[in-house]
């Protein structure tokens, strides 16, 4: 179903007194004769001028559009129409979302107070990108500024736009100070990257998310800028075409181009799988490891899934590649699946004891609920090693070391639920 504009019909443009009234009436007109479909009749030379026209068109269609808009804001269009406010009117009227209704609303306050930018836009000068940048740089500045510096700010970023892209036009807007004072820009611009640093430290994350079906992981990060510049080097060093074996700019199985996204994704991955486990910190004793359990018939080609230490299926392929590269510690289990081991030869759990631990209680803390990592748990024997309990697997258990505290109290008492899963409960 298709939803009908109640508003009233357009005024006809003969008919219209005003003369921006009655140029966007005849404008209207006139774009219901062209045909987009023919562009492709235009010679190179007719085609550059007419794309170069109609951007420099779009923009001063922009700032007509802006101080109409500025207008209908200070003349309270919105309560001559019944409507709440110019936000609800602009989308009732012209189906704009209300996010950016507020932002053309802001732009069109801001334009009205910088008659120069406002100006060299309506003359088609720059995009109005720009203008929002240049406006919104100038609207940064102190309050207290003397209005002839401010002036000069203006129509030194409205000069620099004419030559300029948006992008390299907000470089030079964030180092405006150095241009309206001179003389203390140094020491404020150290001042300004040091709070940013600072700040870009606090700021700094890493969310990932895993994904079976489509066996991916998507992630979202924020580095400071050196690591994010390091890493992008990183990156660069593994993207070099004239390594011995390059990455593919081809995907081997459809033959398709990839993208260069697609390339740093490949690199990124290549780069993970040099970090040596070894370079890296222990976790629990152990060396960080990615733990797959697969029983016998898949290691020798059946089609069986085999499971990450998180729980986690991968494919039996790549069970096998992973076996072949990394080595294979057999684990043999017992009819409950639980994996067997050691007696009192040993007071601490070995590095493989600890593995089959991740393994046996599905990556995570073996009290029952708890889901913090079981790679930063700490080892704990279920019957005391002290009152004469052995180092054996089904008498071990990795648990956060919160829980351990717990476990070790004597006001607390832990239950066997099931191979590698526990209660810990206060005594009564």
């Amino acid at each position: 179903m298709t939803a009908v504009s109640d508003h009233p019909s357009p005024t006809p443009a003969s008919d219209r007194r005003h003369e921006v009234h009655r140029f966007l009436g005849r404008l209207h007109e006139r774009l219901d004769g062209v045909d987009a479909g023919r562009t492709w009749s235009l010679a190179p030379t007719e085609l550059a001028e007419c794309v170069a026209e109609a951007f420099a068109a779009q923009a001063r269609i922009a700032a007509l559009t802006l101080a109409l808009v500025a207008q209908a804001d200070q003349s309270d269009l919105a309560s001559h129409d019944g409507v709440v406010d110019l936000m609800a009117w602009l989308r009732d009227r012209v189906l704009l979302a209300p996010a950016d209704a507020r932002r053309q609303i802001t732009l069109a306050r801001s334009l009205a107070e910088h008659p120069v930018t406002s100006a060299a836009l309506a003359a088609g000068a720059f995009p109005v990108a720009s203008a929002a940048t240049i406006v919104a740089a100038l609207d940064a500045l102190p309050r207290d500024l003397d209005p002839a510096v401010r002036e000069q700010a203006e129509e030194y970023l409205t000069g620099e736009a004419h030559a300029h892209d948006t992008r390299a036009l907000r470089r030079l807007a964030d180092h405006l100070d150095e241009v309206i004072d001179p003389s203390g820009a140094e020491a404020r611009l150290a001042a300004q990257l040091a709070r940013a640093e600072a700040a870009a430290d606090r700021r700094t994350f890493v969310h990932l998310w895993h994904d079976e079906l489509t066996a991916t992981t998507t992630g979202t990060i924020r580095l400071p800028l050196l690591h994010g510049v390091k890493l992008q080097r990183m990156l660069e060093s593994l993207l070099n075409p004239d390594r011995p074996d390059p990455i593919p700019t081809d995907d081997p199985t459809t033959g398709v181009r990839l993208s260069a996204e697609e390339r740093r994704g490949h690199a990124l991955a290549e780069l993970i799988d040099r970090v040596p486990a070894s370079g890296l910190p222990t976790m629990g004793g152990c060396d960080p490891s990615v733990v797959v359990t697969m029983d016998l018939t898949t290691l020798v080609g059946g089609l069986r899934a085999a499971q990450l230490a998180t729980g986690h299926a991968v494919s039996p392929g790549l069970a096998r590649r992973l076996a072949a590269r990394s080595g294979v510690i057999p684990a043999v289990l017992g009819t409950d699946s639980e994996i067997l081991d050691l007696g009192r030869k040993a007071r601490f759990f070995s590095k493989k004891q600890r593995l089959a631990m991740v393994v046996q209680q599905g990556g995570t803390c073996a009290v029952d609920g708890c889901v913090r990592p079981a790679v930063w748990g700490e080892a704990h024997h279920l019957d005391q090693w002290q009152s004469g309990g052995s180092t054996d697997l089904a008498d071990g258990v990795l648990i956060c070391r919160r829980h351990h505290t717990f476990a070790d109290h004597p006001d607390y008492r832990v239950a066997r639920l099931r191979p590698g899963r526990i209660q810990v409960h206060r005594r009564c």
